[in-house]
């Protein structure tokens, strides 16, 4: 081998060097650790924060935060319920229940059901079974309200089991109940997705050594990108959420484990041709660089791609994720040959290979699928890509989004609370809408009069009351309560009509702005649409100029990203069929396409450049036939090991009790085993086998 040619980072793994690598990654690991277990605390889950600042609900928050005395609010709804008729003792103990809300810290101005006038104000229902108080906590972040919260389930707890039951929901209960899940989801994920891998390998390999080495590579640079994480997090004032750092633990690892295989597998078959385990690792390392390089680049920059959007928990996720990336690998591209050459053949133990095996090897499973795609390529291509085509049409499932009550896949209290004001009570009194409408003083009641006339009007709104006024008395505040779940479509779709009708009612020289939970979800499921339509072919774009670089050819490049999106098409249309005719799932939320669209594309370039890069070695040595149906042998176990593994680690999301993590694990795991064993399998190889050098024009190899 010519020395020369080698990468610098295979000196390593030398002799002394080795032992550096794996110390300097050790000392990292040790300073950054204590960080780790610090992320998710840091993390922000406040959906408002993420929306985009010229949002038409962000700028009620920063108007209802800078120009009303109370601030923005976070509402604690306390719904009781007796399915028999609330009693007078009921409503003695609703009455202490509300003395004692009026002195949690950050509670102000508490509504009681027992009012005069709470049934039409929509707090009470007209059966007399359900009534509802109200509580606003002048807190924004979940470092205030989840105390509050605490106290108002405390006092709520306190009371005797007498048939009066009772639970705190609204945007507050919410939060806390989000917050609690979040809080668990790195130490599950991490749990989980370790024993996951670690029986995947030992099962496909039966070696320990095999199985237990990526995982301490990839352990270690997951504790080191998530120290570097928080560093962001809390000194750079990156606002990161809970989904973000979850999916950093499945990526790194399902991601690392691949790279760490492909090392592996290129070292096991070098092994079997040369007896010096030094001169084994730096040939693996040698071949194996470039596709490693070229994936994780792609990966990474694939992320970053995000960095376009508007949503900020969309935006925010782009670097974390690629930071995870590049530390894998990194990692993957010094700390684990440094781990080879310690133990050298006895990794694969007790399948140890020896020199010379290499020529007593035998066609195997992917050499036989090869020569079945190698003598009909047009039929094997024409089938696949009907099959994928047809699974493209479970896009025109429609589903609706996700709401409150659909959100979590574990019983919660605020779901169950909401639930029990939604069967008694207008569902949108869990979380009304806000509108403020601006003018000179003395014609702001006025407009603001107008303003709920024309709201009352418009199909869909239960109830308009007036609210508060702004300190200095240009802004009044209108309440408005929707018949149906604030969360859902029905009344996210009615916000643009709400907000037009609020316009055309203010008049001249006054201005309405539609704001609160409903309008924030509309306006979040907005930007959602809008970063689609960025972030899909600027991700493409980059991903076609990657493989460009790499393969130094323009025609394969293009097959393979056309490839991958129609691996795309068909994963989200077999998603969203399987979601509604097998899962009946509620709905699916606005950012699921995006990321999946993401995840999919650029790991699923990865195994196409793991083939492709391959099939370009063997064609130079055997010519264009020959190079396909050996670069799809030697390639065929690690990359379906890679796949199902990676398949596996986005699978663990699934037991997570949220059903945005469970959508998201399910649809990339799905695209993962499509890229694995079709596009990789048949796909590819087909195109490859019909254009034979013209897959590489205009390259030497092209014209050769």
């Amino acid at each position: 081998m010519d020395r020369t040619s080698r990468p610098w980072w295979a000196r390593l793994a030398g002799p002394r060097a080795k032992w550096l690598v794996i110390a300097a990654w050790l000392l990292a690991a040790v300073a950054l650790g204590p960080l780790q277990p610090r992320l998710q605390e840091a993390t922000v889950n406040d959906p408002v924060v993420f929306l985009p600042s010229d949002a038409e609900s962000t700028r009620v928050v920063g108007l209802l935060g800078e120009r009303f005395e109370s601030g923005r609010t976070a509402p604690a709804l306390v719904v009781y319920r007796n399915v028999d008729g609330l009693t007078a003792e009921d409503e003695a103990a609703i009455a202490e229940d509300v003395e004692a809300f009026a002195d949690v810290p950050g509670a102000q101005g508490v509504v009681s059901p027992l009012d005069e006038g709470a049934e039409e104000a929509g707090l009470r229902s007209p059966d007399g079974s359900v009534a509802v108080a109200v509580v606003p906590l002048d807190a924004t972040t979940i470092e205030r309200i989840e105390p509050a919260v605490g106290e108002l389930r405390e006092i709520t707890g306190e009371r005797d089991d007498d048939g009066l039951e009772s639970w705190v929901t609204g945007g507050a209960g919410v939060s806390v109940d989000a917050v609690e899940v979040f809080g668990s989801i790195d130490a599950t994920l991490l749990l989980a997705t370790t024993v996951l891998i670690l029986v995947l390998l030992l099962l496909i390999y039966r070696s320990p050594a095999v199985a237990l080495v990526p995982l301490v590579v990839v352990a270690l640079a997951y504790v080191v990108a998530a120290g570097i994480v928080y560093a962001l997090v809390s000194r750079a004032g990156l606002d990161v959420n809970g989904q973000a750092t979850g999916i950093l633990v499945i990526l790194m690892f399902g991601a690392g484990t691949d790279y760490c295989l492909l090392i592996v597998a290129r070292f096991r078959e070098e092994l079997a041709r040369v007896e010096d385990k030094h001169a084994a690792l730096e040939a693996a390392l040698t071949h194996t660089s470039p596709a490693i390089l070229s994936s994780g680049g792609t990966t990474s920059l694939a992320l970053l791609t995000l960095l376009v959007a508007d949503l900020g928990s969309i935006r925010s996720a782009g670097p974390v994720l690629a930071l995870g990336i590049a530390v894998t690998m990194l990692a993957g591209l010094t700390l684990l040959p440094a781990l080879l050459a310690a133990l050298g053949r006895r990794s694969f133990w007790p399948a140890i290979p020896r020199a010379g095996a290499e020529e007593r090897r035998r066609p195997g499973i992917w050499r036989r699928i090869g020569d079945v795609v190698a003598r009909r390529p047009g039929v094997a291509l024409t089938v696949t890509v009907a099959a994928l085509a047809l699974a493209s049409l479970g896009n025109l499932v429609s589903l609706p989004g996700l709401s409150l009550a659909s959100g979590f896949r574990a019983t919660q209290e605020s779901v169950e609370g909401f639930r029990a004001l939604e069967e008694a009570l207008p569902a949108g009194a869990a979380a009304t809408t806000d509108v403020l409408v601006e003018s000179d003083p003395a014609r702001v009641d006025e407009a603001s009069g107008a303003v709920a006339a024309a709201l009352a009007g418009v199909p869909g709104v239960e109830a308009v009351r007036p609210g508060e006024r702004s300190e200095d008395g240009r802004i009044a505040r209108l309440s408005v309560t929707l018949a149906s779940d604030p969360y859902g479509d029905e009344a996210v779709d009615a916000i643009p009509e709400l907000r037009e009708a609020a316009r055309d009612a203010a008049g001249e020289g006054a201005t309405a702005l539609v704001g609160g939970a409903t309008a924030e979800e509309a306006d979040g499921r907005a930007a959602a649409s809008r970063d689609a339509s960025l972030v899909v072919p600027l991700t493409l774009l980059v991903v076609l100029l990657i493989l460009i670089a790499l393969l130094r050819a323009l025609v394969a490049p293009l097959y393979l990203v056309a490839s991958v999106v129609l691996s795309f098409v068909a994963t989200l249309g077999l998603t969203y069929a399987l979601l509604e005719f097998v899962f009946d799932a509620p709905g699916t939320d606005a950012s699921l396409p995006i990321f999946v669209f993401v995840f999919v594309v650029a790991l699923g370039v990865d195994y196409n450049i793991f083939l492709v890069a391959r099939i370009r070695e063997e064609t130079r040595r055997h010519g264009p036939r020959e190079g396909v149906l050996r670069g799809l042998e030697r390639t065929g176990g690690v990359i379906t090991s890679a796949g199902l593994i990676l398949a596996g680690t986005f699978a663990v999301l699934m037991t997570l009790p949220l059903e945005q993590l469970f959508q998201l694990g399910f649809a990339v795991a799905i695209g993962i085993l499509v890229d694995t064993f079709v596009v990789r399998t048949l796909v590819v190889p087909a195109i490859a086998l019909l254009l034979g050098r013209w897959s590489w024009w205009p390259g030497r190899l092209g014209r050769a």
